[in-house]
């Protein structure tokens, strides 16, 4: 099976070939996503997925709308579908973590049996989906999930009081179960970078496509990049992101420093913020693109499975201070677009920052990278991949 995948690689190099899209075979196909009430990196991406096949519909396990139209998430026009998840009473009451073992159920309820095609936008459960045998699943991956696969060095679990841990621990490997058998049912997985495919084949023994997320490099073509001296956080407030790091460095050596974003982790940071650092919450996109065109240098202080706002940040002419880890060694070139470190601690980012004082940098350089990984690519490469999955049927690229 591997020359399977190895040929549909060639195939998507192929710049001249002819997408066959479901539509010219007259199939019926359905989007699923796990979740619609945060907005980031795999929002913006099934955000772009709609866009590109307009006509079908969207499942996913709850949408609060209100939530991410302040967020700036903008309604796509297809139909949504909620699960049973949209009115369970204690959602919005508990931690995420345990309302966990709900999303397989979830997506396992939808009835997709008329659908001949279905791409999955999944971090988690929106790929443990029942399909009809002559169905094709084609899975845009993110990670496999973190809080499963130990990707986030257990940090849900240590967020939990200790007499919850044993229940938590045993609810773990019920769904990390799921999670491996929903996988095997995948026709073909495509992965957002080259870390995430290794983390495919190493948590259920899948090769995967390698499809980096869609990148909106054109919303700063008109903007000048200008340095106002202050560097610039965008990104979900969650711990393993490791922003507390670079909040200690800016606290230590009183560098002014913008963090963008809301998440889990939002109140304890806020209380570590000294005087030079400014939590804003989330803002408009167009109040990020002026923050990244006149920042300093973005700033990537966790690893990321891509991190589509470093390369935001690059089509804004602007350098990427990244911690050596996940997404970024793909994106960023190290001592051209930006500068890599090596450990996730202040005295790391610190010595990055004194690095950067000391080189020139070339906004062309980076804006030229970011559009390496542009939308058009992206979609170019998603109707490949789905010409890959139809041309084979539903046999299992692994």
């Amino acid at each position: 099976m591997a020359i399977a995948i190895a040929q549909a690689r060639d195939h998507l190099a192929a710049d001249d070939s002819t997408p066959i899209t479901p539509a010219r075979h007259g199939m019926r196909m359905a989007l699923t996503h796990d979740y619609l009430d945060q907005y980031g990196g795999a929002e913006r991406t099934v955000l772009a997925l709609c866009e590109q096949f307009p006509s079908v519909p969207l499942y996913t396990s709850v949408y609060e709308r209100a939530v991410m139209r302040r967020l700036g998430f903008v309604e796509p026009r297809q139909q949504i579908v909620v699960s049973f998840m949209q009115h369970w009473p204690l959602r919005r009451r508990v931690p995420r973590y345990y309302n966990t073992w709900l999303y397989p159920l979830a997506f396992r309820r939808f009835d997709l049996q008329s659908y001949d095609l279905v791409l999955s936008s999944a971090n988690f459960a929106a790929k443990d989906l029942t399909l009809p045998q002559h169905s094709i699943h084609v899975s845009y991956c993110y990670t496999p999930p973190r809080f499963l696969w130990g990707f986030d060095s257990d940090t849900a679990c240590r967020a939990m009081p200790f007499y919850e841990r044993p229940l938590a621990m045993l609810a773990r490997a019920v769904l990390r179960r799921l999670d491996y058998q929903a996988a095997q049912r995948v026709n073909l997985f495509l992965a957002s970078s080259e870390v995430v495919a290794r983390r495919i084949e190493v948590a259920y023994g899948r090769r995967a496509l390698v499809v980096y997320p869609p990148v909106e490099t054109e919303r700063f073509g008109g903007r000048e990049a200008r340095d106002e001296g202050f560097f610039l956080i965008v990104s979900r407030l969650n711990a393993y992101k490791r922003i507390d790091a670079v909040i200690a460095a800016c606290n230590r050596a009183r560098l002014p420093l913008l963090v963008v974003g809301t998440g889990p982790w939002e109140r304890r940071l806020r209380a570590q913020a000294g005087p030079t650092v400014r939590i804003t919450g989330p803002l408009s996109d167009g109040e990020v693109d002026r923050l990244m065109s006149t920042c300093r240098a973005f700033v990537l202080p966790g690893e990321e499975d891509f991190g589509i706002a470093a390369v935001e940040a690059m089509a804004a002419g602007k350098p990427v201070l990244a911690l050596r880890r996940g997404g970024a060694v793909e994106t960023v070139i190290d001592g051209r677009t930006g500068l890599l470190y090596d450990e996730p601690t202040p005295d790391a980012f610190l010595d990055a920052v004194r690095r950067l004082a000391a080189s020139r940098w070339d906004p062309d350089l980076a804006r030229a990278r970011a559009r390496q990984f542009d939308r058009i690519r992206f979609a170019a490469r998603i109707d490949q991949s789905v010409a890959v999955a139809i041309e084979r049927g539903a046999s299992v690229f692994s």
